[in-house]
């Protein structure tokens, strides 16, 4: 269970850190990197979902 949360936290993370470094943020959702960051954090509430 610890490993899932420590995985959990790493992805909120890293799709955070990336979204606040974003200069696009304002518009988010048309650039290809916004694609990513909505993969990490469908990921992060899968793993919050089925622990």
């Amino acid at each position: 269970m610890l490993q899932i949360q420590a995985v959990t936290d790493g992805l909120a993370h890293l799709a955070e850190s990336i979204c606040a470094r974003c200069p696009m943020r304002e518009t988010c959702g048309n650039i290809p990197m916004c694609g990513d960051i909505q993969l990490l954090k469908q990921a992060e509430e899968l793993l919050k979902m089925h622990p």
